[in-house]
């Protein structure tokens, strides 16, 4: 267990926008904008490459930042009983006294470290933690739900098994180019798409995540919203 390295992940945490969804979209549109900004001049083809595979990795990473927080969040704003008896579940690992006092020693909140070693890098473990804390499907929850662009009230929009698909292969592109750097993807519109739907299941996941929190909010939290 790197200790040193969730300490500095928890500390990286306050630095970010204390909302998770606002985070996510700080960090996906600095590599987005930069993306634009490049394609739109005439730029080769292998720096045009290089450019959008950062943009896969970094998108994915801001997913995981993301779903990380909202555990975060979870822990930080809802009351205590809505969660303690999942903390099992979501982390059963033991550890050794020398774990213990270096945990201590760096100021780690429990909460903190289940946070931190929690791990979304597919679909299948988003679905597993989150299926956990709101005590049903997760997958299932977020492809229920329906929203309304304001500019196109007429057309309803949701989440379908393709989205789901089409982010799992990101996930996959991502961990490609990461352990075989050489890996060469040609730019098309299926990436583009890929992406689409990270930002999709992050929006979806936040309409059903962002609910929990306001229904299981802890009593002493609201009290100080409204101060």
């Amino acid at each position: 267990m790197d200790v040193k390295k969730i300490a500095k992940n928890t500390k990286a945490r306050s630095s970010r926008n204390s909302r998770p969804y606002t985070a996510f979209n700080d960090l996906f549109n600095s590599t987005d904008k930069a993306l634009r900004e490049v394609l739109s001049l005439k730029v080769s083809t292998e720096t045009a490459t290089t450019l959008m595979n950062s943009h896969v990795i970094n998108s994915v990473t801001a997913l995981e930042v993301y779903y990380k927080d909202m555990v975060d969040s979870i822990f930080k704003l809802c009351k205590p009983s809505s969660f303690e008896k999942k903390l099992k579940k979501l982390h059963d690992k033991t550890y050794k006294i020398d774990d213990l006092l270096d945990i201590y020693v760096h100021s780690i909140h429990p909460l903190s470290l289940i946070a931190n070693n929690l791990s979304f890098q597919n679909i299948y473990n988003i679905d597993k933690v989150f299926s956990i804390i709101i005590e049903e499907s997760f997958i299932k929850k977020i492809k229920s739900g329906t929203y309304r662009i304001k500019e196109n009230p007429e057309n309803e929009f949701s989440l379908d098994d393709e989205q789901l698909k089409l982010l799992q292969e990101l996930f996959d592109m991502r961990h490609e180019l990461i352990h075989n750097p050489n890996t060469n993807h040609s730019i098309d519109e299926t990436i583009y798409f890929k992406i689409q739907a990270a930002q999709n299941v992050v929006m979806f996941s936040d309409f059903v995540l962002s609910k929990y929190i306001q229904d299981n909010i802890d009593p002493e939290v609201e009290e100080k919203k409204s101060l």
